[in-house]
């Protein structure tokens, strides 16, 4: 028997590479007559049946495959099986609905049994919420070791993985391109574009071949003007995707894992600093170190007359602060803000954790220290020697 169901399967492909549709059309039904549950087959079917124009019967097989997907949990497959449904039939617009409420009562069913797969952007929205984004959204496929978008192009779209899989990649300071995840069916990407300036910020390349939905701004626009829960979840998405960047391009965290940077980014603190505000004063005990997530900190120690001798400015994505938490000794400098910043806080106690877990910090740590007090060392001795030349003009 397991023979027989192998060969019509074997028969349809082959049919089907050579262009006879009809003979892989007979043997496709006769596999799914014994195997109904091998939805790629009968999608397959489908396809045929739509080639053939045999329209009714292939939205028919269509819906039935979308239903099945929806009733699994992969709501995403469905969709984009929808999206052959409409492109057959512009009008058949029952679909979407049918889908959306077909995947909240399966939602609300499996809450009591099994849980359905999570989709960061879907699974969180109301019925009427998930029908508004299903009729916005139009479908794509891009072919194995594509890139779907490069960083600095414009784009202001938002991408949804329905099947297969893409990595992230982003430049470093340098110029070279640094994995920084892969992502999955149901996840998205895109967001960056969208709130900050309409540009891509990674390079996104499929890693096999990929079914995308795209939803343009207007049209998320349009969803979130009608439902203002949907700009939360993004918004939610893209500080995990700003501080997921910030950890792998960081010249003390690249070097971990991704499973270890997630862990380092569980032990941040967010912190939101006004304009011209002390984050810490020399003299004041170490207690923890931070990250710029947004905005600038300048970094200033007090010569001779209290006078003001700026080390830097530091953007988004630097580290300050580590020198006294590593070396356990009180604050060599001050830090204020220059503009209303967002920071990370990394407690003392958390990051002697990270250390004992991840000893490779330590190297990295203390090179990028050591820098920075040879830098203030090289500082502090060009005003020694300005002090001098002082009583001599």
């Amino acid at each position: 028997m397991n023979k027989e169901r192998i060969s019509y399967k074997d028969e349809a492909l082959s049919s089907l590479s050579r262009g006879e549709w009809k003979k892989a059309l007979q043997s496709f039904k006769k596999h799914c007559d014994q195997e109904p549950t091998d939805l790629r087959s009968r999608l397959k079917m489908a396809e045929l049946l739509e080639r053939l124009e045999k329209k009714k019967e292939a939205i028919e097989e269509y819906r039935e495959v979308a239903e099945s997907y929806a009733g699994d949990g992969f709501l995403l497959r469905a969709i984009s099986v929808n999206k052959m449904i409409l492109r057959i039939d512009p009008f058949a617009i029952d679909v979407n609905a049918r889908l959306a409420q077909l995947y909240t009562e399966k939602s609300r069913e499996s809450k009591y049994l099994r849980p359905l797969p999570h989709i960061p952007l879907f699974s969180d929205l109301s019925e009427q919420e998930l029908r508004s984004m299903l009729d916005r959204i139009q479908s794509k496929n891009f072919l194995k070791d594509t890139f779907m978008c490069r960083e600095g192009e414009a784009g202001d779209s938002l991408m949804i993985i329905c099947r297969g899989e893409v990595g992230i990649y982003k430049q470093s300071l340098e110029g070279s391109e640094i994995w920084i995840r892969n992502l999955g069916e149901g996840d998205c990407f895109g967001e960056f574009g969208f709130f900050l300036d309409q540009k891509r910020h990674a390079s996104v390349k499929a890693l096999n071949e990929c079914d995308i939905l795209e939803i343009s701004r207007n049209e998320l626009e349009g969803i979130i003007k009608m439902h203002p829960r949907v700009k939360q979840v993004l918004q939610d998405l893209l500080k995990k995707r700003v501080l997921d960047f910030m950890l792998a391009l960081s010249p003390i965290f690249s070097s971990l894992s991704l499973p270890e940077r997630e862990e380092v980014l569980n032990r941040f603190r967010p912190l939101k600093i006004p304009e011209d505000t002390f984050v810490f004063k020399g003299g004041e005990p170490s207690h923890c170190l931070y990250m710029i997530q947004s905005g600038e900190v300048e970094i200033f120690i007090q010569g001779r007359r209290k006078k003001r001798v700026v080390l830097g400015r530091l953007g988004s994505g630097h580290l300050f602060g580590e020198i006294g938490v590593l070396l356990n000794t009180p604050r060599m400098a001050f830090a204020r803000t220059t503009q209303p910043s967002k920071l990370l806080e990394l407690a003392k106690e958390d990051f002697d954790d990270l250390l004992r877990l991840f000893p490779k910090l330590q190297s990295v740590v203390k090179e990028i220290s050591s820098k920075r007090l040879s830098r203030m060392k090289e500082i502090l001795s060009q005003e020694s020697v300005e002090r001098a030349k002082e009583p001599m003009v």
